[in-house]
């Protein structure tokens, strides 16, 4: 029976890239543990609960771009140099 979303052999997004962003935390984890940071100070640099970073860090919650870049602004970091680490982890994944 399909659903109204799609077909019955639809796959969320989520779904689709879990793997990736449990990827995508691990790089996130090093340019925080890099900077000597905790998930709760990075969260309070944010205004969020420790939570947020905690749900990024274990690949449970997606990020938007923003989202992404403000982290790492948080975290002091440039954004591209995540964005290569991951490249890089994503690349050696495969």
């Amino acid at each position: 029976m399909a659903s109204r979303a799609g077909g019955t052999d639809r796959v969320s997004t989520k779904t689709k890239l879990a793997a990736d962003l449990v990827v995508l935390g691990r790089a996130l984890v090093r340019a925080r543990e890099t900077r000597g940071l905790k998930q709760s100070e990075v969260a309070a640099i944010l205004g969020l609960p420790a939570s947020y970073m905690s749900k990024i860090e274990n690949g449970t919650r997606r990020l938007d771009v923003i989202e992404f870049v403000r982290i790492a602004e948080a975290m002091g970091v440039d954004p591209a140099e995540i964005i290569r680490a991951l490249q890089k982890d994503l690349t050696s994944e495969r």
